[in-house]
């Protein structure tokens, strides 16, 4: 199977904030309801990323609102829209090194508004944005209608405050400034070839226009009819699942030629066995699209426990392992229509379909099996294979791995880390988001017990790259490293995230993990958007701006 596509439209809203609130609200309660609506019936996730909340005083205290701006637009690309009335926007007094250090350009811009900066990364600065980027400009003579004590608001004028600070005649001229660069800014913004709509005068006519321009690249991207089966949908999130674990993968190469060797050797499943954290799923992973591009016409079929949610169902399992089998194949056979019949069936298909040709089929995190009608005890698998398939499993310790011992499969056991490539991890991590350790911190870092274990050393390192005072910086990591388990560094993360995120509002961060524990097959972010909106409370904004996985772990 070729990469998946995601179907997900994920846009970043860019404006200035005063003069456009009208605007923003009339898109979110009337127009975007309508475009997730037709994303719904199209089999498309629709969400929208609106910062006029979701940033904390603290993390705007700490210069955090430039990066956290970047960051979203880079996760919502190539969907941007722009909007711009005739106010320039907030000036940052300074910029964080480090967001300079991974964004060379900002260093010739320091004195740029926030929303010019915005514009310039999303779509300026990436000319592959074209026709998913929209620009909307708002009628110049809209400030005409404003009331005189909120033209500050709406318009490059000097204000009371600037007046007081530099006196009128500085003020007057810093306004001008201002006034010079939003209209540069438009400029460049018309000679760039990116759609532009011009002079809308309410924030209906707006909504309008962005409610027709979004649904021809919804019907453009997504055509009516074009919903794929939900076996093909199915497969997309594993394949996503996979190639999410290949982004940066170090330490387990040297097991390949292995699994190569132990599935060649024997007709009994390889089990590949390691504790919890220590890179089984990146394993198979990079095994399996390592094999799929080796061997092109081979299927590689990859099951992940926890890349859907319902992909811990052993029965939905099985009729999906036999519908891929009866696709690639062209078998004709026919999925039992009953749990009881599936068990017994599956042995026979797997037989039938390893006569028509070569495949190998992997299975992740099964002792992660929802625990009905024997499915941790792998009562559905056979105790040999055909010739023609290979089998490669991974699991915990529980009824699975009891199971394993008692048919006398082989195993292959994944590692700790070793401190070299502890090291290595170190360093490649970090440098995506262009910081470094010394060599002595990363030294540190690295002989510690429990960075042995990826999952502890990632979890460990993305602390640190958030964490924002250097002078601090050793006493962050001794406090990281006093961590004893990898449970009790992950009540480290979440005491830093109430940290963080509770000043505002009391008991966000167990409120969004309680959502997430009490939903049997997780929480998509419009729905956790919809239950917290009662509660005057939305996490998968606040805290964690991203979309929450069907099932809350963290696989390396």
């Amino acid at each position: 199977m070729a990469a998946a596509q995601s179907r997900q439209i994920r846009v970043f809203i860019s404006s200035t904030f005063r003069d456009m609130q009208a605007e923003r609200d009339y898109l979110v309660k009337f127009i975007f309801p309508q475009l997730r609506k037709l994303c719904d019936q199209r089999a498309v996730t629709w969400g929208e990323v609106d910062l006029r909340w979701g940033i904390t005083e603290k993390q705007a205290n700490e210069g955090q609102v430039l990066p956290i701006c970047l960051a979203e637009i880079v996760r919502c690309r190539p969907y941007f829209i722009g909007l711009l009335g005739e106010r320039y926007g907030w000036i940052p007094e300074q910029i964080d090194p480090d967001i300079i250090a991974q964004e060379p350009w900002l260093a010739e811009l320091k004195d740029h508004s926030v929303t010019e900066l915005e514009i310039l990364h999303g779509v300026l600065n990436n000319p592959d944005m074209a026709e998913r980027a929209l620009f909307y400009f708002r009628d110049s003579e809209y400030v005409l209608s404003v009331a005189e004590g909120k033209l500050p608001d709406f318009a490059e004028v000097p204000n009371p405050e600037e007046v007081l600070l530099f006196g009128e005649t500085e003020a007057r001229e810093r306004a001008e400034e201002r006034k010079s660069k939003l209209n540069a800014l438009k400029e460049r913004i018309r000679g760039s070839g990116q759609p532009v709509e011009e002079n809308f005068r309410s924030p209906q006519e707006l909504g309008e226009w962005v409610l027709a321009d979004l649904t021809a690249i919804i019907d453009s991207l997504y055509p009516e009819g074009s919903i794929p089966d939900a076996l093909t949908r199915e497969a997309e999130l594993h394949e996503l699942f996979a190639r999410s674990r290949t982004q940066l993968y170090i330490g387990g190469e040297k097991y390949f030629d292995q699994i190569d060797k132990g599935t060649r050797e024997s007709k009994l499943p390889l089990v590949v066995l390691g504790e919890s954290g220590s890179g089984k799923s990146a394993l198979l992973a990079n095994w399996a699209l390592r094999c799929r591009e080796a061997h092109p016409d081979e299927l590689v079929l990859m099951h992940f426990i926890g890349a859907s949610p319902a992909s811990a169902d052993w029965a939905a399992m099985l009729r999906r392992i036999m519908a891929e089998l009866i696709r690639h194949f062209s078998m004709d056979m026919e999925i039992p229509a009953y749990d009881q019949q599936l068990s017994a069936g599956f042995p026979n298909f797997l037989y039938m379909a390893a006569k028509k040709g070569r495949f190998t089929l992997v299975l992740d995190a099964l002792n992660q099996l929802e625990d009905r009608q024997g499915a941790r005890e792998l009562l559905w698998l056979p105790n040999a294979l055909p010739e023609s398939m290979r089998l490669v499993l991974s699991t915990l310790p529980g009824p699975s791995l009891d199971a394993v011992i008692e048919r006398n499969w082989p195993t292959l056991t994944v590692q700790p880390l070793e401190l070299e490539e502890r090291k290595d991890l170190t360093r490649a991590f970090l440098e995506q988001y262009a910081k470094a350790l010394s060599p002595e911190r990363v030294e540190r870092v690295a002989a510690d017990p429990q960075s042995a274990n990826p999952l502890g050393l990632r979890l460990l390192l993305d602390e640190l790259r958030q964490f924002g005072s250097h002078e601090h910086l050793d006493e962050r990591i001794e406090t990281y490293l006093g961590a004893e388990s990898i449970p009790a560094l992950f009540d480290l993360v979440l005491q830093r995230c109430e940290g963080d995120f509770e000043t505002e509002r009391p008991s966000l961060v167990r409120e969004a993990l309680s959502l997430i524990w009490a939903a049997r097959r997780g929480l998509s972010e419009a729905e956790s958007c919809w239950i917290c909106s009662a509660r005057k409370v939305c996490p998968c904004r606040s805290a964690f701006g991203r979309r929450w996985p069907w099932r809350w772990r963290i696989s390396v």
